[in-house]
């Protein structure tokens, strides 16, 4: 009896001390930048943010798949590891993610080109007025990719759209 006490004080405790998600993101977000040449600090990156991404936000989860996409000092590129946390950040309605996830998914990153999903991913992050997926969008529609049929007024109401998106650019996560 005891004993489970001062085990569940001691739990109780740890827990106090352990970092919260938004300290984790904070912390990975820091290591990023010599993550590129140092093996540690890219190590170090991807725990922090592994830890934020499980805790539940999408931030963490973006740059955690950004992590994987490109790799680090010491951290091999894993692109199923890649789609794996952009898909969340995405889902969870960050439209960079969204964007990158149809990148992927359009370029056949983590298996075989996907162009009705990379087009859906690109749909759902200009439904959030990022320029770029607008800018794919436009493209898509001028030749006729992504499973659309080639419409030139819908390509110019991209291309409209996709500059009017520069203009009113949100932060990144």
């Amino acid at each position: 009896m005891m004993r489970s006490i001062a085990c569940m004080l001691l739990a109780a405790s740890l827990a106090a001390c352990a970092p919260d998600a938004s300290t984790e993101l904070a912390s990975g977000k820091a290591l990023l930048a010599s993550a590129a040449s140092n093996a540690a600090d890219a190590k170090a990156a991807q725990a922090h943010l592994q830890r934020a991404a499980e805790q539940g936000l999408p931030a963490a989860a973006f740059h955690l798949g950004l992590l994987y996409r490109r790799g680090a000092a010491g951290l091999p590129a894993d692109k199923a590891q890649a789609v794996k946390w952009l898909r969340v950040a995405a889902e969870a309605g960050l439209p960079d993610a969204q964007f990158i996830l149809g990148q992927m998914l359009m370029n056949g990153e983590a298996g075989a080109a996907d162009g009705a999903q990379a087009r859906a991913w690109f749909e759902r992050a200009a439904e959030h007025e990022h320029a770029a997926a607008h800018f794919e969008l436009a493209m898509a529609y001028r030749r006729g990719a992504l499973g659309l049929a080639p419409d030139e007024a819908e390509a110019q109401r991209h291309l409209m759209e996709a500059e009017h998106g520069l203009a009113h650019r949100m932060p990144p996560p």
